[in-house]
């Protein structure tokens, strides 16, 4: 790797320099009409504002790797990304227009549409990875827990009853001859399951980063395993972006930028993982450290309706849905 030279300015030709370049960004501009308009606010107000609700993870780190990049100011747009800690909650807003997408798992954006709701995929983004690294199930040290169907019945935090993460715990008591359906779930935030789980106030809880690494540290706590693993193969769907049918319709040409924009990021990102993975770092809380210890998997936008088969067939055997998902109408754009 070349080294970079550092050259020495000095102070007067600096403020010199500074000078120059405050006086063109907020020089004026004549438009033709004889009025006079400042060129930086009319280039800013060119920008469309793409509102994203999300719950923060490190793959987020790519939309923030695309804007550095300048993909999304070239299609003219600017993201607004909302963090938020539950799934359901971030549909639930998508739905009541407050924001243009979604970023989130897949179970309660099926359940919505089972439910009746017109949500369609803008982009796949996301499929369960290797065991370790899609989430952890804590329990005690000297929890007499020792396998998931150990779970019955047990007392299990979670972000929200029907959030992604307490699918997987069902779908991997079921994949162990348990019974699911007896589980009570208690609905916390993220950040105070362990605290919860070590305290002896819950049996059982379900986190992700950064909040799995830090409960590693824990001597309190042990992690029984990763229940998406536990219950699915690695390579199901998992996570995406997602919009509603009348937020497509109204924004059209919103979602096409989007869409190209974060095509050309995919492109970067996947070649520059290290950025990646430093810009969702600092999404989530989690140190660098920490986070070079995660795997990102390279993204591929492509998925198709069979592919969700097995996630379809869980929804329904356990329960979370009574009507067919319209996977293909979902899916299309």
């Amino acid at each position: 790797m070349h080294k970079k030279r550092l050259f020495h300015i000095p102070l007067a030709l600096l403020s010199a320099l500074l000078l120059v370049l405050t006086s063109a960004c907020s020089a004026s501009t004549d438009d033709g009409s004889g009025t006079r308009a400042n060129a930086g606010a009319s280039a800013s107000t060119q920008l469309q504002t793409v509102k994203i609700g999300a719950v923060p993870t490190l793959i987020l780190g790519f939309l923030q790797v695309g804007e550095q990049q300048g993909y999304f100011a070239k299609q003219g747009l600017k993201l607004d990304i909302t963090p938020a800690d539950s799934g359901p909650n971030i549909i639930s807003s998508l739905a009541a227009g407050q924001y243009d997408l979604a970023y989130t798992a897949y179970a309660p954006a099926l359940v919505a549409v089972a439910g009746g709701q017109d949500l369609r995929l803008v982009d796949h983004l996301d499929n369960v990875s290797a065991a370790g690294h899609n989430a952890g199930l804590l329990v005690k040290s000297d929890s007499p827990i020792t396998r998931w169907k150990d779970l019955e019945g047990k007392k299990i935090g979670a972000n929200a009853p029907r959030s992604q993460l307490v699918l997987w715990i069902q779908a991997a008591i079921k994949a162990d001859g348990g019974d699911p359906g007896t589980l009570q779930i208690v609905p916390l935030p993220l950040n105070q399951i362990a605290d919860n789980v070590a305290q002896g106030k819950l049996d059982a809880g379900s986190v992700t980063e950064p909040y799995l690494t830090q409960a590693h540290n824990s001597p309190a706590l042990r992690d029984l395993g990763d229940p998406a693993t536990a219950g699915f193969s690695q390579g199901t769907p998992s996570g995406g972006v997602f919009t509603s049918e009348k937020t497509l319709q109204a924004k059209s040409d919103v979602i096409t930028k989007y869409r190209a924009a974060f095509a050309q990021t995919i492109d970067y990102a996947n070649g520059h993982v290290d950025e990646v993975r430093a810009q969702g770092a600092k999404l989530v809380g989690l140190s660098d450290a920490a986070a070079k210890t995660i795997t990102i998997d390279p993204i591929s936008t492509d998925v198709k309706a069979q592919d969700f088969g097995p996630f379809v067939k869980a929804l329904t055997e356990l329960g979370w849905t009574k009507t067919d998902v319209d996977i293909e109408r979902f899916l299309s754009r």
